[in-house]
């Protein structure tokens, strides 16, 4: 995926497709195991992932298999609180976690930045 600032209105729903490279073969995406997570997050401008506003995780079970594509889906919940303004998103793979070690990797396999840090516009 190439990197994309994303404007929505808030509460407003909001979906994209995301794949991920393979290391070893680029040409080919990354299918997800079940250790696996893949987290998009929105945080404020110069606030570390760890710190956050919003966090939602995709597993295996949200990627499509057999292409290794998922889909990020935005719901009206999701954005309905935060505040008018400029935020930035990033997505990241963290391979051999689970959900609830977001303040805390716990050491797992691997983490990949997969989309660098962008702009993410909430109008009201």
């Amino acid at each position: 995926m190439s990197t994309k600032i994303i404007k929505l209105n808030r509460g407003d729903s909001y979906e994209f497709i995301v794949t991920i490279p393979q290391k070893e073969d680029i040409s080919k995406n990354y299918i997800l195991t079940e250790k696996d997570v893949v987290y998009f997050v929105i945080m404020f401008p110069h606030q570390p992932f760890e710190k956050s506003c919003f966090v939602k995780g995709y597993t295996m079970e949200e990627q499509d298999q057999e292409t290794g594509e998922l889909t990020i889906k935005l719901v009206p919940n999701d954005t309905r609180l935060l505040q008018p303004g400029i935020y930035y998103y990033t997505i990241k793979l963290q391979r051999g976690g689970t959900l609830d070690v977001i303040d805390d990797f716990d050491e797992p396999d691997e983490v990949r930045t997969i989309v660098e840090r962008t702009k993410f516009i909430i109008n009201e």
